[in-house]
């Protein structure tokens, strides 16, 4: 089941009428529904719109971005996964949550590399950080569509926000994103957690101190 409820007031906020959706029926496509109309909203007469997808790992979030690129078309998708920090580059096991939530994502590299040659209207390239191999690996290429999807955690972190039309947050029950993190093939060589546990709890810190939900202009629940 997957439902949207009202994000908390903010003076630009959109979401989609209860009365006009009902919340215990929606389904996959219902959500990507939602997500298209606020992205519709937002984009208005511009010539690009970007739009983040943020949540905790195994939330869904790929599935929605891959789901609105395949029902409208003309849709570049921007991971975060790309971006993140190779694990040898710093102690990640012993740092403290709050201290992962600064090092994993260096959201600096995706700003100066993808987002903003975007919204200038170029070509993005950069180097994807390959999860299988601890490093970065192929350049990717990212052309400047009408829509673009900022898509993964951490997406709408506050530094990224002035750069955001409209962010959409997904939230799903933690036995379900562990459940889903563990049928993960790069998981595979983690057997005692070590990788997943400080993750987890980095995403918790996000959630608790930074509260990226209380900036969504749409969320999202899956289950």
């Amino acid at each position: 089941m997957s439902h949207t409820r009202p994000a908390p007031s903010s003076g630009n906020s959109a979401w989609m009428n209860p009365d006009e959706m009902n919340p215990d029926e929606m389904n996959p496509d219902d959500m990507i529904a939602a997500a298209r109309a606020l992205i519709a909203q937002r984009r208005g007469g511009r010539e690009r719109v970007f739009v983040a997808i943020d949540g905790c790992a195994g939330a869904g979030k790929s599935t929605l971005a891959e789901g609105i690129r395949d029902s409208i078309g003309s849709v570049s998708i921007v991971r975060t996964d790309y971006f993140f920090r190779p694990l040898n580059e710093y102690p990640a096991r012993t740092l403290t949550p709050a201290k992962a939530y600064e090092l994993y994502f260096p959201w600096e590299r995706m700003r100066d590399e993808a987002i903003e040659p975007l919204r200038r209207g170029e070509t993005a390239r950069y180097q994807r950080y390959d999860w299988n191999t601890d490093a970065l690996g192929v350049w990717a290429i990212v052309e400047p569509h009408p829509i673009i999807i900022i898509e993964g955690v951490y997406s709408s972190r506050p530094e990224l926000r002035e750069l955001l039309d409209a962010i959409i947050f997904i939230e799903a029950p933690r036995e379900v994103r562990r459940r889903r993190m563990l049928a993960r093939a790069y998981l595979d060589n983690d057997p005692d957690n070590d990788w997943m546990m400080p993750w987890m709890a980095a995403e918790d810190w996000y959630l608790e101190h930074v509260r990226p939900q209380e900036s969504a202009d749409l969320i999202l629940t899956s289950v």
